[in-house]
């Protein structure tokens, strides 16, 4: 059975998401706290040195980084399900935007909380934060562009590519850092939260077990 371990609100509900998608899998939620010191544990950094979350262990198997996660799982339980199929025009684009969300969508959503909230006061730059904002709503715009006159990134259905993304757009408006526009990604991103595996996976909040 599947053992992913997952902080309320951290990358790992991308994780969670896609299995309450594809439904039918059996697996153990481990769920810790924000700095829960278990996650520094010598046991637990043997699963990630970095000692963050999420982590899969699959029997003998543990690894992390949310997008591999989502891939492993597709490869293994998807049955071609939330993905282009190999040989499809789309599977390239798919790719793309699996990992344009964690390249350039979450970087400077990073930068921004840490100049925000995560850094001493003493060390926040204002400066950095600026610059952050400007790349930030650089990368909205591409996402908002690619949205323009469809539903969804790739193949006009919802993929593990629009999951990979809207993690971003979460986190973005929970920190207040979501613009008003385009309106082509706010339309997106309501049929994103209004899947029902999207609640499941987004209970609980943020940072609280």
């Amino acid at each position: 059975m599947l053992k992913l371990h997952h902080v309320p609100g951290a990358r790992s509900c991308r994780v969670i998401w896609l299995l309450e998608e594809l439904g039918g899998i059996d697996y153990v939620l481990e769920t810790h706290r924000l700095g829960d010191p278990q996650l520094r544990a010598p046991e637990y950094r043997r699963l990630n040195p970095a000692g963050k979350v999420p982590t899969l262990e699959d029997g003998d198997v543990a690894f992390f980084e949310s997008g591999a996660i989502v891939q492993y799982l597709l490869e293994r339980h998807g049955r071609g399900r939330l993905e282009p199929a190999i040989d499809s025009p789309a599977r390239g684009p798919f790719l793309q935007w699996m990992h344009w969300s964690e390249a350039s969508l979450m970087p400077p959503l990073g930068q921004i909380n840490a100049h925000k909230f995560v850094l001493r006061e003493a060390d926040r730059i204002p400066r950095a934060l600026e610059l952050a904002r400007r790349q930030f709503a650089k990368v909205l715009a591409q996402l908002g562009d690619a949205l323009a006159g469809r539903d969804y990134l790739v193949e006009d259905r919802f993929t593990a590519a629009d999951l990979m993304a809207g993690y971003g757009i979460v986190l973005a408006r929970l920190v207040g850092e979501l613009p008003p526009g385009p309106p082509a990604l706010h339309a997106w991103f309501e049929r994103l939260a209004a899947r029902p595996a999207f609640e499941r996976a987004f209970r609980g909040g943020f940072g609280i077990a």
